[in-house]
């Protein structure tokens, strides 16, 4: 099944308000999380980036977990890091920084 446009920004919600069900979900349908942002979307925020700025730890590990990619950017050149940082999550954002670090890493 592919992701259309009313589930791709369902799932950004669901990421947004920490849906863990509802993310689950949706994920199958709507493919690699790594790929493009969701169509649609604010400034190019990725669900990541949504559950970043929702304080969702439980959701920001779900989706590192199905692939979301920690350093990708919004149109506007932040990161989920960023959008945790400026909603009040340090320790969030510390944690994705850490993601992005051990990437650099690797390759």
């Amino acid at each position: 099944m592919v992701c259309d446009k009313a589930r791709a920004l369902e799932l950004l919600h669901a990421a947004r308000v920490g849906d863990l069900a509802r993310v689950r979900s949706l994920v199958p349908p709507c493919g690699d999380l790594a790929a493009d942002a969701v169509p649609d979307a604010p400034d190019g925020v990725t669900p990541l980036m949504a559950a970043a700025a929702g304080g969702h730890e439980r959701m920001v590990e779900l989706l590192l977990q199905l692939g979301a990619d920690a350093a990708r950017r919004d149109v506007r050149g932040r990161s989920a890091a960023y959008h945790a940082r400026g909603a009040g999550h340090p320790h969030l954002a510390e944690r994705l920084d850490t993601v992005v670090d051990k990437e650099k890493t690797i390759w």
